[in-house]
């Protein structure tokens, strides 16, 4: 019986140890404003963790998250590491899937800081 418990227990802890650990983060910036949530760690199921980017006309939107299985762009254990880029509804999206511990952990991407000085230079 002893036997019996301990092997329900292991079966029932497999889930969570497939968990990667990640971090959590939001920046919004719009017209020259940055909003930013700060970092925090969290658990995300499965094997990755994820950067997602939208870029539209007057928005950069630059999230660390957990993937999300229920759309292709996001489903990592499909896509793999690497990153896939698609425009929906006139938004520029990125995605970047890792699988190594708290690998989400990069800010704005240069094309971003690029896009800044571009639009500084024209401005003035």
């Amino acid at each position: 019986m002893h036997l019996q418990n301990s092997i329900l227990l292991a079966v029932s802890l497999l889930p969570l140890a497939e968990s990667l650990q990640c971090y959590g983060f939001s920046k919004y910036e719009y017209e020259g404003r940055v909003q930013d949530t700060g970092k925090s760690q969290i658990m995300c199921p499965g094997s990755y963790c994820m950067t997602i980017s939208e870029e539209g006309s007057d928005f950069t939107v630059y999230n660390g998250t957990c993937p999300d299985p229920s759309a292709s762009i996001t489903n990592c254990e499909n896509n793999g590491v690497g990153c896939q880029k698609e425009k929906i509804s006139g938004v520029y999206v990125k995605v970047c899937c890792c699988n190594t511990e708290l690998c989400n952990s990069s800010t704005f991407t240069p094309l971003h800081v690029f896009s800044f000085f571009i639009s500084l230079i024209l401005y003035y």
